[in-house]
């Protein structure tokens, strides 16, 4: 591949993808990022380019956010390391502890979303997921085993178009004062499920591509779902939130939604904002047209199946309005 030459991470024959990452490095871009990625593992190499095989890389120096090296770690002197492992770096300062070697790729999804939370402060970002259907977005939000990630696999292998998974990001760029409800900029990259959930979105939609699964992490077993080919190509494209929902799982319950206010909703939002009070002035305007122009809800759901019909059909009369 000439320097320069822009293509798909999966065009890359895996050997020559190794040798790279353990050298120069690949610029990969998922979206909204570009990441500088280094590593000295094949498996590491063979794990990124299975689950961003859509996304878009260069291997001559680009303009990026993110230097990230994951590698093994060294002791002083070049002695072996006290504890032994692989470690993420970001411009070549460590981040974590050491971390087992089979949970790399795991670590490299972590520090990505790590990082975004840490430096990106150019949009207002929400711990949420989202999607999107004839030009209207759903904003899953909610704390973390809410099944919010659940639902976004769901919807994402069912039709809809994922904008992200763990972070959502709200473009800021409009001057203060200018109206217009501020648009969700793309971030397509793997979705991470956890435990049962693994293999409910897998029984329900068997065209999905999973990472491996990395077993007994804090939070049990976790494996990523792949992002569609469409989504990660239409990763460019902006798109207004006119749904916000906060889901929460719970096996065996009924189906349940209720509307939630829009001042309510809007505090919700605060609650699950990582740089809201940062963000200042263009912060709040840009979640108050978001509250102006969107309808909040809550659904409680034990069956994956009722909570996409659900969804569906909210997002089918969403686009203004809803309650004061």
């Amino acid at each position: 591949m000439p320097d320069g030459t822009r293509v798909r991470v999966g065009d890359l024959a895996l050997p020559e993808a190794v040798r790279i990452l353990a050298g120069t490095g690949l610029w990969l871009g998922t979206g909204a990022f570009v990441v500088h990625l280094r590593t000295d593992s094949a498996a590491r190499a063979g794990a990124v380019v299975a689950a961003h095989a859509d996304h878009r890389v260069s291997r001559a120096p680009a303009i990026h956010d993110f230097p990230l090296t994951i590698a093994r770690t060294s002791g002083r002197f070049g002695l072996p390391a006290r504890r032994p492992g692989v470690q993420a770096r970001i411009d070549g300062e460590p981040l974590f502890e050491p971390f087992p070697e089979a949970y790399a790729f795991a670590m490299f999804e972590s520090t990505l979303n790590w990082c975004i939370a840490r430096y990106v402060h150019r949009h207002l970002t929400f711990h949420a997921g989202a999607v999107e259907r004839e030009g209207r977005a759903v904003i899953l939000t909610g704390p973390s085993g809410s099944g919010k990630s659940t639902l976004c696999a769901a919807l994402s292998q069912g039709g809809w178009r994922l904008l992200s998974d763990e972070l959502v990001l709200l473009d800021l760029s409009r001057k203060p004062g200018v109206p217009g409800i501020p648009e969700i900029i793309a971030n397509p990259r793997p979705i991470s499920l956890k435990n049962e959930a693994i293999d409910r979105i897998a029984a329900r939609n068997p065209q999905a591509r999973f990472s491996a699964r990395f077993e007994n992490t804090v939070k049990g077993t976790i494996a990523f779902v792949h992002p569609r080919p469409e989504a990660v190509r239409r990763a460019g494209e902006t798109v207004a939130p006119a749904l916000v929902v906060a889901p929460t799982y719970r096996p065996g319950a009924d189906l349940a939604v209720e509307e939630i206010a829009k001042a309510a909703g809007f505090m919700m939002m605060v609650e699950n904002a990582v740089n809201y009070f940062t963000t200042g002035r263009p912060g709040f305007e840009a979640l108050a047209a978001l509250s102006d122009r969107s309808r909040f809800y809550r659904l409680t759901y034990g069956d994956i199946d009722q909570a996409v019909a659900a969804i569906t059909e909210l997002h089918a009369t969403a686009g203004g309005g809803g309650a004061a």
